[in-house]
């Protein structure tokens, strides 16, 4: 729906979000720095020069109750003045938290009742709650909480260790947890777990840490209980992760240690360590694990069978799934993939019909398997200028561009996402627009992605900096769509952006590779390059995209997942045949890279018709990946990592 933008609508959001840059900011961020700091005398100093009517006035008032925390009735005020706001949310978790400490579960369930968005120590503390009024929680429930090889919220250990009081946790509940953590790679949480058993129930005193430093002797030992065969079994994956071939010799001389259940699950571990590697061998061990599978377990079994081939075996494995694994989008595609391979076309369209609804890479892919478009997707959604207004007035919104414009992000990004909790698609994609004008290009995407009717897919896939994306793709050769699609990914153009490993800019270039770029593009060492500007970002990742597009015989895919974990691994990642594009990116053993890859793909689909370029299927898109080669040179790798 069109809908026009009014020259007075304009005015007036012009002056709603007028850059908020007076005299009172530096006060705001000195009371704010006091305050951190515990220095409430210079907080004063500073608080009291802002306005009482100032936009930003709750957050002093927050602070200073949160200097004097023991003062109930001034919270009380506060939530009353602020009833609907973020910072009483806050207060209220903060109320509801303090009851649970005193155990007074009538008063937390009291501030419980009035949240609107709850952690996951919260929706413990609620459990708690239940149980201790007698009231005790639905084990699946609890399960979905305790079975996790990830850390918990101290509300949920103890919760978890009242559970475990009333019988509601049991022993083989803790050993699957146990395997989890381990699986995990989760030391701490598994030495907690294994303080938690008998004495005469635990491992031999340091076989955790000696199944890291030297799985073999741990393999070898005795397994005298339980705990000792999860150690040991940990033992043999990490083992099978240096020396696969070592691993399974020692495992076929020691399983017989094992109970039948253990025996299937160290298959399972090499099979899952060798379909990782793409080995054959992963199909036959599967085999022996049989079902009793874990998830990464059962996802690696069918992928074994894909990259090979094996359409029937696919089908297979994806039918062994848990139910809910089963309904995920990956499997649903290569169902219907495998169903139209074995000839049941019938079951794949209606597979394909489905999921082409989604606006996501299988949607994608299972939209251009159909024979005939069942349906046309919805045209875009424009938003009207008075929408657009209307939700520029509202005083989160007016408090998260405020809060950006003075540089507190995280503050901003909260005041956003709160303010639109619960939000209609109108208010969203209305909101997405305003962060767009304002150049809040990550927020306008994430924003306009939450939609679930309407939908405009120009404020999901944004083209900032189109001078310079067009100016590289001229340079170079590439894919303009490509550039985009990669930039979106990489840092959904925040031109400050910097990953967790070192990557800078909007295209994420690492310093190591930002260095080789600039020798190879001659740039004296002279000159001070800074790699975060966006002409020098732009140009730098494009520049690398196309040497490793030419460096890996052209493929798209490849260079895509070189991007992101280096050529080295998008080589070692080829087959000894030509491979479908599709079946090499589900086989990409980095689940980081796996997803990456997907998304720019995507992405570029989307941006080749936004920018109104030649057409071209995913399926195209993705091709077929060239057998690998024999040994090359290998170039300076990129950001990558495990994910």
């Amino acid at each position: 729906m069109a809908c026009g933008r009014g020259l007075i609508g304009g005015l007036i959001l012009a002056l709603l979000l007028a850059p908020a840059w007076a005299a009172w900011e530096k006060d705001f961020l000195a009371a704010r720095e006091a305050f951190q700091r515990g220095r409430m005398d210079r907080f004063e100093q500073h608080a009291r020069k802002l306005p009482d009517d100032h936009l930003l006035q709750p957050y002093l008032g927050f602070w200073r109750l949160r200097a004097n925390n023991n003062n109930l009735n001034a919270r009380l005020q506060f939530i009353q003045q602020h009833p609907d706001s973020l910072l009483a949310e806050a207060l209220r978790a903060d109320l509801a938290r303090e009851a649970a400490r005193r155990e007074d579960w009538a008063a937390y369930e009291g501030w419980s009742a009035q949240l609107q968005r709850k952690d996951q120590e919260l929706q413990c503390l609620d459990l708690r709650a239940g149980l201790e009024r007698g009231q005790p929680p639905a084990r699946e429930t609890v399960l979905t909480l305790y079975r996790s090889g990830s850390d918990r919220p101290t509300g949920c250990e103890r919760l978890f260790a009242r559970l475990f009081e009333q019988g509601l946790l049991t022993v083989e509940d803790r050993y699957a947890r146990l395997r989890l953590a381990l699986d995990a790679n989760n030391l701490r949480l598994a030495r907690e777990l294994i303080a938690q058993l008998p004495l005469d129930e635990r491992p031999h005193a340091d076989s955790l840490n000696l199944a890291g430093q030297a799985p073999e002797r741990v393999l070898a030992g005795a397994v005298d209980n339980r705990a000792q065969a999860e150690v040991a079994l940990y033992a043999l994956t990490q083992l099978a992760k240096r020396d696969l071939d070592a691993a399974v010799r020692l495992w076929e001389t020691q399983q017989d240690k094992f109970g039948p259940l253990e025996q299937r699950h160290g298959w399972g571990q090499l099979a899952l360590q060798a379909a990782r590697r793409h080995d054959d061998r992963a199909r036959d061990w599967f085999a022996r694990a049989g079902n009793a599978l874990s998830e990464a377990q059962h996802a690696w079994r069918a992928r074994a069978h894909l990259r090979a081939g094996r359409w029937a075996e696919v089908l297979q494995a994806i039918l062994a799934m848990p139910p809910e694994m089963q309904e995920e989008p990956v499997w649903r595609y290569w169902r219907g993939r495998a169903h139209k391979a074995l000839g049941a076309g019938f079951q794949a369209n209606q597979i394909f019909a489905r999921l082409s609804r989604d606006h996501h890479y299988y949607g994608l892919l299972a939209e251009e398997e159909l024979p005939v478009r069942l349906e046309t997707r919805a045209a875009d959604y424009r938003v009207a200028e008075e929408e657009v207004n209307r939700v520029a007035a509202l005083p989160g919104i007016r408090r998260a561009l405020l809060l950006r414009e003075i540089g507190l992000e995280a503050n901003a990004v909260a005041e956003w996402d709160w303010s639109l909790r619960g939000a209609d698609d109108v208010t969203l994609l209305a909101a997405a627009e305003i962060a767009r004008r304002r150049q809040w290009y990550d927020r306008a995407i994430i924003t306009a992605e939450r939609t679930r009717e309407l939908h405009d897919f120009d404020l999901r896939y944004l083209t900032p900096y189109r001078d310079l994306a067009q100016a590289r793709a001229r340079e170079f050769g590439l894919d303009e769509a490509w550039i985009y699609g990669l930039m979106r990914q990489e840092s959904r153009f925040v031109a400050h952006a910097r990953s967790r490993v070192g990557a800078q800019g909007l295209m994420q270039i690492m310093p190591a590779t930002a260095d080789w770029i600039a020798r190879q593009l001659g740039v004296p060492r002279r000159t001070r390059v800074d790699v975060n500007h966006p002409e020098t970002n732009v140009r730098f990742g494009s520049f690398y995209l196309k040497r490793v597009l030419d460096d890996l015989q052209g493929s798209p895919v490849l260079a895509t997942a070189a991007y992101n974990a280096g050529p080295g691994r998008a080589r070692r990642w080829q087959a000894a045949e030509p491979l479908e594009g599709a079946i090499y990116v589900e086989t990409i053993p980095f689940l980081e890279t796996r997803e990456y890859v997907k998304k720019v793909m995507a992405n570029a689909m989307h941006y080749s018709q936004r920018l109104g370029l030649e057409r071209t299927a995913l399926r195209d898109r993705l091709g077929v990946v060239p057998a690998r080669p024999a040994g090359r040179v290998e170039m300076a790798e990129t950001s990558g990592g495990e994910g």
